[in-house]
């Protein structure tokens, strides 16, 4: 489980705010991500943005962002080296 650390009366952090934006978990495929997506929603957590890829970032990287009710998000990520040969 995780808490958030805040004063007291200060409420959750929101996204965009000065302060811990998100944290992020590497897993070992694109299937993965679904995966790790999927557990989390049924746990309850509220989807933010789907499994997709993130050119933007890199031509390989694929994620997903869920949320707590606290304002908790985490991302589920793969993004494998580039291949030696290109």
């Amino acid at each position: 489980m995780l808490f958030p650390a805040r004063d007291a009366g200060t409420g959750p952090h929101r996204h965009g705010r000065v302060g811990w934006q998100h944290l992020a978990f590497a897993v070992g495929s694109r299937a993965d991500v679904d995966r790790m997506h999927a557990v989390a929603l049924a746990a309850g957590w509220t989807p933010v943005r789907d499994p997709k890829p993130y050119p933007r970032f890199t031509d390989r990287y694929f994620a997903s962002f869920v949320e707590s009710d606290d304002g908790i998000r985490i991302e589920f990520m793969h993004n494998p080296p580039r291949d030696a040969s290109s």
